[in-house]
C-alpha cells in the first residue's frame, strides 16, 4: 500500500455560468452621456436628430431598454430624479424644454415620427408627459411649462398620448401660483390654432376635468368664472371666452331647474317667493323667458303620481290652475304665447301619458287669459311644432273653429250697432 496521501477533493457540482445568462448592469447615467453626446453632435437640426435617433442611436444604443431616459432628455435634457431635480446637473439644450415657440411643433414631429416607428414607445411616452406635469413645479419655469403645453396639446392631437394624463392638473401642488393654469393656457392656445373648440370640449371630458375648468384654477377668486373669463380674455384666447360663458349659463340652468323643482314640490310653497325666483332669474340673464316657462310647465307636469299614470288625472288640471298667475305675468307678449304653446307640445309629444292632455290644457290658459285667440290661431295655421303636429292640430281644430266663429260674430254685432 503506497504511504502517498490523497488529495482533499470537492463535493457538488460547478455550474458555469452562461453569458447570455448573466444580469447586465443598469446603468441610466452611461446611457444618457452617449444620447447627449449624439444629440450634441448633430445640434438642434430636427431633420437629422430625427434621423440620429431612428438610425444611429436604435442602433448603437439600448433604447428599448432605457426608454424613460431617453424620452427625460428629449423633454428637459437630463434624468429626471425624484422631486423633478435633473440629475447631477448633467443635461443638454437639444430638448424641447430649450426650443423657440414656433419650433415646438417641428420639435414634437420628432417625437411623433419616431413613436410611429417604435410602438413600443408609445405608452412610456404617455406616461412620461404625466411624470413631467406631477413635478414641472420643481423642475420647470413658467416659460417651459408653456412649451409642454403646447407639445401635449399637438401629442393629445395626434392620439399619441391619452387625454386621462391631464387629470393630474387638478393636484393642489400644481393649482398653487399659476402652474396648472400656465400650461394649460399653452395646451389651449396650441389645441385651438390646430383644431376646433369641439374637440377641445371633448379631450377636457375624457381627460375628467370639469368643464368649467375651475379645478385648475387656485381656490378662492381665482375659481369664480368672471375671474376664468377675465383671464382668458386677457390671453387673447376668445373661444375659450365663449366656453366659459356657455359654462356658465349650463351651470345657471341646472341651477334653476333644481330651484324650480324644489318649489314646484314642496306642500307648502310660496307662490310670491317661486313668482320672485323666476322674475330675478330672467332679469339677471341666467335664464330666458321661453326656457323659464319651459322648466316650470314640465316641474309641474312631473310634480304629482299622475306622471306614473296612463291616464292624466284631474289632480294635474287642479295643480296646474295654481300657476296660471305666474304663467300670466312671464308670457304677456304674443311671440313669448306662441313659444310657450310650442313647448307644451314638445312636452305632451314627448311624454305619451300627457298625449292628449294637449287641447284641455290650452283651452284652460285661454280660459284664464294666459293666452290669446289671436296667438292659438297663428299656432294653429302657421306656428306650430313640427312634433306630433298631427296629432295636435286634429285635436284644436274644433277650438280654433269655434274662436274664428266667435271672432266673426263679434265682428258682426259691431257692424250691426
Amino acid at each position: 500500500m503506497s504511504g502517498k496521501a490523497l488529495k482533499p477533493t470537492l463535493s457538488g457540482t460547478r455550474n458555469k455560468t452562461r453569458k447570455r445568462d448573466e444580469k447586465e448592469r443598469y446603468e441610466p447615467q452611461v446611457f444618457r452621456d452617449a444620447i447627449i453626446a449624439g444629440l450634441e453632435d448633430v445640434g438642434n437640426n430636427h431633420d437629422q436628430l430625427l434621423k440620429y435617433l431612428c438610425d444611429t442611436a436604435t442602433g448603437k444604443l439600448d433604447v428599448k431598454r432605457y426608454g424613460e431616459t431617453l424620452l427625460d432628455v428629449l423633454f428637459v435634457g437630463g434624468i429626471i430624479s425624484a422631486g423633478g431635480a435633473i440629475e447631477g446637473n448633467v443635461r443638454t439644450n437639444i430638448c424641447l424644454i430649450s426650443q423657440e415657440p414656433k419650433d415646438v411643433k417641428s420639435f414634437t414631429n420628432i417625437f411623433i415620427q419616431f413613436i410611429r416607428r417604435y410602438k413600443w414607445l408609445q405608452n412610456r411616452l404617455g406616461e412620461e408627459i404625466r411624470k413631467i406635469i406631477m413635478v414641472m413645479r420643481a423642475c420647470l419655469n413658467d416659460d417651459e411649462r408653456g412649451l409642454l403645453g403646447s407639445a401635449t396639446a399637438l401629442l393629445l392631437i395626434e392620439g399619441i398620448i391619452p387625454p386621462t394624463l391631464l387629470s393630474g392638473l387638478t393636484q393642489d401642488h400644481l393649482i398653487k401660483d399659476d402652474v396648472s393654469v400656465t400650461f394649460a393656457t399653452s395646451l389651449f392656445r396650441t389645441w385651438l390654432q390646430e383644431r376646433d373648440m369641439a374637440s377641445l370640449t371633448s379631450t377636457l371630458k375624457k381627460a375628467s376635468l370639469d368643464p368649467s375648468l375651475q379645478d385648475i384654477f387656485p381656490v378662492g377668486p381665482k375659481r369664480s368664472l368672471d375671474h376664468i373669463e377675465s383671464y382668458f380674455k386677457e390671453q387673447g384666447l376668445n373661444e375659450m371666452v365663449q366656453h366659459v360663458r356657455s359654462q356658465r349659463a349650463s351651470n345657471n340652468r341646472k341651477l334653476f331647474v333644481s330651484r324650480i323643482k324644489l318649489f314646484v314640490n314642496d306642500d307648502e310653497y310660496n307662490t310670491s317667493e317661486l313668482s320672485a325666483y323666476i322674475k330675478e332669474a330672467i332679469e339677471q340673464g341666467k335664464v330666458t323667458q321661453v326656457y323659464a316657462i319651459q322648466i316650470l310647465f314640465s316641474a309641474i307636469a312631473n310634480s304629482g303620481d299622475w306622471a306614473s299614470s296612463d291616464i292624466i288625472q284631474d289632480d294635474f288640471y287642479k295643480e296646474l290652475k295654481q300657476y296660471f298667475t305666474l304663467f300670466k305675468g312671464i308670457v304677456k307678449t304674443h311671440k313669448l304665447q306662441i313659444e310657450f304653446m310650442n313647448k307644451i307640445q314638445e312636452f305632451c309629444y314627448d311624454n305619451i301619458n300627457f298625449l292628449k292632455t294637449f287641447q284641455k290644457v290650452i283651452f284652460m290658459l285661454y280660459h284664464a287669459n294666459v293666452l290669446e285667440e289671436d296667438a292659438i290661431v297663428e299656432w294653429y295655421k302657421s306656428a306650430h311644432s313640427n312634433r306630433g303636429q298631427t296629432e295636435f292640430l286634429s285635436q284644436m281644430e274644433k277650438m280654433v273653429d269655434w274662436l274664428e266663429n266667435a271672432e266673426e260674430e263679434d265682428d258682426s254685432d259691431e257692424d250691426e250697432e
